[in-house]
């Protein structure tokens, strides 16, 4: 009997062990950005998404994308050349083909080589 007992003891401490007592959430799919990519991509790091992307240099001034946490220029990009100013003016600095920043809204404007 006892060992009876302890049977039905365990048997029912695995069910228990591997059955959820509440229902947990679906897990949210990862999010899966193109390795390789192309051309000019900013990014936010939270969450990680792409905020902007430019196709190929062209030497216009943009407004710099407000959410952007870094950039990578995957293809065709030679500089990055960001402004505090929203019109390409003032003091001018070469982030290269891969920067990342601290602060979100430094720059207000680049243009790109």
């Amino acid at each position: 009997m006892r060992t009876l007992a302890m049977r039905v003891a365990a048997g029912l401490a695995a069910v228990a062990l591997s059955t959820p007592l509440i229902a947990a959430p679906a897990a949210a799919d990862p999010v899966t950005i193109p390795n390789p990519d192309q051309g000019l991509v900013f990014y936010s790091s939270n969450p990680l998404a792409v905020v902007a992307r430019q196709a190929a240099p062209d030497d216009v001034c943009r407004p710099f994308p407000a959410d952007a946490d870094w950039l990578l220029a995957w293809s065709g990009f030679q500089n990055v050349i960001a402004y505090k100013s929203a019109d390409c003016s003032g003091q001018a600095y070469g982030m290269g083909i891969w920067r990342g920043w601290t602060t979100r809204g430094t720059f207000g404007s680049y243009k790109t080589v």
